[in-house]
């Protein structure tokens, strides 16, 4: 799944998902994804805080393929998780 987002070659690739605080302050929502950006400037995706997923693609149809790799590798990790008896760990 992995190869499945923009510039990804090999499955051995480790995918950043920066996770930002959500705000209704637009300009300082804006510099804190700014922030997260240059310290991840090769992640496909976002997630804010309490919102949900944030992704892009250089067309509509890269960022939908974004997505529903980002939502597919998460729901693998979460059951992982889930069937390991670490799922309360995420969540701190």
């Amino acid at each position: 799944m992995l190869k499945g987002l923009a510039g990804v070659r090999t499955h051995e690739h480790c995918e950043s998902l920066p996770v930002i605080e959500n705000s209704q302050d637009m300009k300082a929502l804006a510099r804190t994804l700014e922030e997260s950006m240059e310290k991840h400037h090769d992640c496909h995706g976002v997630l804010l805080r309490r919102h949900g997923l944030y992704t892009w693609g250089r067309d509509l149809l890269e960022a939908r393929r974004h997505v529903e790799i980002l939502e597919f590798l998460l729901e693998v990790t979460g059951r992982t998780h889930l069937a390991n008896g670490r799922l309360a760990t995420l969540a701190t």
